[in-house]
């Protein structure tokens, strides 16, 4: 509650607050045990914060807690909850399958795509993907810190999903299963504006694909309109690798995400 006008504070515009993920093991009613060294060094050490000090936490499974800080350990973070609510978690069930880029533009693409409002993320290996553009176990982790560090500074209320990589006809076997599956292509293809705009209940669920540096191989368009995914253009422009799914994306949120 705000304190001068006794009425509810929406958690998710609280500046200057920061968020955390925990596990949701961690509340008992009003009451918060975190057993996290890492989690406990930040705040003691790093961002220095006292007992009465106030953070917000999410416990993975939609909701957001303002939590006063009421003991701080070197492995242990305990407190109580002010306030909970809803946290921002997109109501769309949004899948972005992307080529496998260049280590920063990918991560650029995972960041974004999470504040964005992407659930589920899954690396593509298309025919042009640049040998160089790979996943491994270091990476995968690396990956898995930035979306979670992009859901945590946009309030997110769950922690969007990362897959192990995929080739282009074992994702386009999974992305044909969504309402609206839909390819991204830089040749002869409907506007994605008509797309999202015809007629019709919103779809509950999207699925993107989105191909390389190199683009998409006609071999590979055709395996995807076979299995009933659309191809769509963005434009006359041509957009980077990186940009395209993020154009894409803000798009599709903008239209349907409530």
């Amino acid at each position: 509650m705000c304190p001068n006008c006794q009425m509810p504070v929406n958690l998710v515009l609280m500046k200057n607050t920061y968020r955390f993920f925990v596990s949701p093991a961690s509340f008992s009613g009003d009451d918060v045990c975190v057993h996290d060294a890492e989690l406990a060094r930040q705040l003691g050490r790093v961002l220095r914060l006292r007992l009465g000090d106030h953070v917000l936490m999410l416990d993975g499974q939609g909701d957001a807690c303002e939590v006063e800080i009421t003991d701080l350990g070197r492995d242990l973070v305990r407190g109580r909850v002010l306030q909970r609510e809803p946290a921002a978690e997109p109501t769309l069930d949004l899948t972005l399958y992307v080529a496998l880029l260049r280590p920063e533009r990918f991560e650029w693409v995972l960041q974004k795509g999470t504040e964005l409002g992407v659930r589920r993320f899954v690396p593509v290996h298309f025919a042009r993907s640049l040998p160089t553009d790979h996943a491994d176990g270091r990476k995968i982790e690396r990956w898995q810190r930035i979306i979670r560090e992009a859901a945590e500074q946009s309030c997110r209320g769950r922690v969007p999903e990362l897959d192990s990589p995929l080739s282009v006809s074992a994702a386009c076997a999974a992305a044909c299963t969504a309402a609206l599956p839909i390819i991204l292509w830089e040749g002869q293809a409907p506007p994605l504006r008509e797309i999202l705009r015809r007629p019709g209940p919103s779809p509950a669920a999207v699925a993107i694909l989105s191909g390389p540096e190199g683009g998409i191989a006609p071999d590979e368009l055709t395996a995807a309109e076979a299995r009933g995914i659309m191809p769509v253009s963005l434009g006359s422009r041509v957009l980077r690798a990186e940009t395209a799914p993020i154009a894409a994306v803000a798009a599709i949120c903008y239209e349907f995400d409530r």
